[in-house]
């Protein structure tokens, strides 16, 4: 893990007793031999001075940094331990006590000689830095988000901080936030490689495809074999609908990480995306072969099989995936669209309920069970589970067109119409909005071969098309700044960064 050098400072040097006169010259040479990088000498010093004082805090505090610059470990532990003990208010030697502590793989007992730290001091940058650390590899990224925070709030210009605390901010679902602390780590640092990949990482997440690709690709300049760099511009390739470069990106990232499930997990489904079913089911195979622990991967195989109306394979890949991992909601939804293409209703229904057990907020599964209930002629119950698809997906135009049928066959004539009219709508702006991204892909490949005239084009469209995407708005922005719009230009952005203010500050 990334962590803060020690800190030099002679905390709390005290007056000494008569007595102990010469242990203290020897800790302040000591001291200063130790910021000469003299270590070996230092640590000469520092032994007499506490053979001479026991008792003194200092010495043994600084023993333990010349014990552990020489990679001595355990003995710098016991003179923090030592150091701690004399002193128990003397947060650097808590604080570095954590750090060898975290070095020695104790990493619960480390959380707490930070905590200490911490705790008696709340402005030491190293202690909520190390503790805020610590917090995250044991899982506890509120944790570590309030530590962290502490700790920029000290240090600003810290890369590794911003760094950590970005990925704090992530996992807490704070994605905004963390781009923000992850881009500066990136300013703060431009060799930082896991920032870079990171940045990538949450860029994508966020919807921002072409700022992920370009911190990927800055990631993968300092690491060409960066996994999540890689990763991450083969799942941009996927999201942009370009198959082919999707598999030649992971089918590299096999290469570079063959140990890796991931890469393999990715490589399958980019090659279903393609069409490629008989690779994806021999990718996908070899992958549960050689991990047969793997839920996912029975899944993604059980998707492919089903693709290929291999159905007996298919579920049998699903039940397997679901024996490992009972709650792949994903794994009971599509067990339960091959139960229900072999016609076993019965189980399909119990297969979508049991999705939606697993994620109450299934919209499509509900969809499906009420598409059952109403071929089984069970239409009250049918609504319902319509109805409670779309409370969850207000927009799913086959759950209206559904309830239009149902309500149609019961004679509310009115309400039917009502129905099919919302079906109608939705699908026009279905429609719109494929239309919308198709022509955004075009007009950003002509404003990167430079046609600006034809990138102007295919951009007006996409913003004709889908007004909401801001996306489409800053890509035009930029096409009629390139051109000398600049007032037209201006308008476009102020739309994207109303529709999406993390956007609006990045070029297309």
């Amino acid at each position: 893990m990334l962590l803060a050098a020690a800190v030099l400072a002679a905390p709390g040097l005290r007056a000494q007793t008569a007595d102990g006169n010469r242990a203290a010259r020897l800790v302040a040479e000591g001291l200063a031999l130790l910021r000469a990088e003299r270590t070996a000498e230092a640590e000469r010093l520092l032994t007499e001075a506490s053979t001479l004082d026991p008792k003194n805090a200092q010495a043994s505090y600084l023993l333990g940094i010349a014990l552990e610059r020489r990679r001595d470990l355990e003995g710098a532990q016991g003179a923090y331990e030592r150091a701690v003990a004399l002193d128990p208010e003397l947060a650097p030697a808590h604080d570095r006590l954590g750090f060898v502590q975290g070095l020695l793989g104790r990493t619960d007992l480390a959380r707490a000689s930070f905590e200490r730290a911490a705790e008696l001091d709340p402005t030491f940058f190293d202690a909520q830095y190390h503790l805020g650390v610590t917090r995250w590899l044991l899982r506890d990224a509120a944790g570590a988000h309030k530590a962290l925070a502490a700790a920029v709030a000290i240090r600003n210009d810290h890369a590794e901080s911003q760094y950590y605390l970005g990925l704090a901010l992530r996992a807490l679902g704070r994605l905004p936030d963390a781009i923000t602390h992850l881009r500066r780590a990136t300013e703060l640092d431009g060799t930082l490689v896991v920032a870079h990949a990171h940045l990538g990482v949450a860029l994508r997440e966020h919807g921002d495809l072409d700022g992920a690709r370009r911190a990927a690709e800055r990631a993968l300049v300092l690491d060409p074999a960066r996994f999540d760099a890689l990763n991450t511009i083969g799942l941009i390739a996927m999201q942009r609908g370009d198959a082919e470069d999707a598999v030649s990106t992971f089918k590299r990232l096999v290469d570079l990480h063959p140990d890796e499930p991931t890469a393999r997990l990715n490589l399958g489904t980019a090659l279903m995306q393609k069409g490629d079913l008989a690779g994806a089911v021999a990718v996908l195979r070899a992958l549960t072969d050689r991990r047969p622990e793997h839920a996912e991967a029975f899944y993604n195989l059980g998707t492919a099989l089903k693709q290929q109306d291999d159905f007996a394979g298919a579920e049998t890949a699903l039940r397997e995936a679901l024996r490992l991992n009972p709650a792949l909601p994903d794994a009971h939804y599509t067990l339960g669209v091959v139960l229900w293409q072999t016609r076993r209703l019965a189980e399909a229904k119990d297969a979508f309920r049991a999705a939606t057990r697993a994620k109450p907020d299934y919209a499509q599964a509900y969809y499906m069970l009420g598409t059952i209930l109403r071929q089984e002629r069970e239409y009250h119950a049918a609504l319902v589970e319509l109805r409670r698809a779309l409370e969850i997906q207000p927009d799913m135009p086959e759950a209206h067109l559904a309830i239009g049928q149902i309500l149609q066959r019961q004679g509310d004539r009115a309400a039917a119409a009502k129905a099919f009219a919302e079906a109608e709508r939705l699908n026009r702006i279905k429609a719109d909005q494929q239309a919308a991204a198709f022509a955004l892909g075009v007009g950003l490949s002509r404003l990167r071969d430079g046609d600006l005239d034809g990138a102007v084009e295919r951009l007006r469209e996409s913003v004709r098309l889908d007004p909401a995407n801001a996306r489409a708005h800053l890509a035009l922005a930029d096409a009629l700044s390139r051109q000398g719009h600049a007032a037209e230009a201006a308008k476009h952005r102020r739309e994207a960064r109303r529709l999406d203010p993390s956007l609006a500050t990045e070029a297309p």
